[in-house]
């Protein structure tokens, strides 16, 4: 991580972790990491993002983090997202379960 790394400020609103993926990736919150710019939806009367890997919606945003008081976790996230490029946290949303088309 550089200087300039340092000082470069992260949307928390955006980033998200989900903890699906990371129960499922044995802890390994690089995996678990992913950058969403969009509107929440609703679920259950919360507004959530729902993962792009696993499509669940039990993820949190780094400002929720912030918001509770989970200052050690979001601590360490934050540290994680500026020592990678954003590429390595991009997530393609998976296929839409739609009629298939016929080959």
């Amino acid at each position: 991580m550089g200087l300039l790394g340092l000082f470069r400020r992260i949307d928390r609103r955006s980033w998200h972790i989900c903890y699906e993926c990371l129960r499922n990736q044995d802890n390994v919150a690089e995996e678990a990491i992913f950058y969403y710019d969009g509107p929440p939806e609703e679920h259950l009367g919360r507004p959530v993002v729902r993962c792009p890997r696993c499509s669940a919606v039990n993820t949190r945003s780094f400002q929720f983090l912030k918001d509770t008081a989970e200052d050690a976790a979001l601590f360490g996230l934050e540290r994680i997202v500026k020592k990678n490029p954003r590429e390595r946290f991009a997530v393609k949303p998976p296929p839409a379960s739609g009629p298939a088309a016929p080959a």
